[in-house]
């Protein structure tokens, strides 16, 4: 007996596979990338189940790093929690590891435990960056494609526009 809606597991498994290729997402365990770009600071809020950029005034606010990472030989959008922006903030500073110019020389090795905790429904992760001593050269055509993405920066403010549109769409609606 065939179902007739097996499409629609073939079209979710489709829209997860996509995201996986264009969005770096922290999963338990070891999550090797190298980072691309610097991080640019996007500030957040949790709201009806989801994040969204915050607005003034909103409070219980996330800060995160937006930035674009190589994982698996694809440049992927990354929103990396504060800890990992804090710690990659002190590699760089740090002279053993320090670099002066993205994409960072080498690659970083984010590990994920689960600490047991949930947050908004969502696991909490005890997260450690740990970079590897080994330097690693970015592909020439991964740069050139690079180059054609927005910057960091240019992104957050896509997005800020795009929750700003949402939310007057709304708006105008209930009016």
């Amino acid at each position: 007996m065939t179902d007739e809606q097996d499409w629609f597991e073939q079209e979710e498994k489709k829209k997860k596979e996509d995201f996986e290729k264009r969005y770096f997402n922290i999963k338990e365990g070891d999550n090797r990338v190298q980072f691309l770009t610097h991080m640019a600071k996007l500030v957040q809020v949790f709201e009806g189940g989801k994040f969204r950029t915050a607005k003034e005034g909103d409070e219980k606010t996330s800060i995160k790093g937006l930035c674009y990472v190589l994982q698996d030989g694809l440049i992927k959008e990354a929103k990396m929690p504060y800890t990992v922006v804090k710690q990659m903030h002190a590699l760089r500073a740090n002279p053993d590891w320090a670099f002066d110019a993205w994409p960072m020389p080498r690659i970083v090795n984010i590990q994920a435990i689960d600490n047991g905790k949930k947050f908004n429904g969502r696991t909490v992760l005890d997260i450690t960056v740990m970079p590897s001593p080994k330097l690693t050269e970015v592909p020439k055509e991964v740069l050139e494609e690079l180059a054609k993405k927005p910057t960091p920066e240019e992104r957050v403010e896509k997005m800020r526009g795009k929750d700003d549109t949402k939310v007057d769409e709304e708006e105008e609606t209930e009016d």
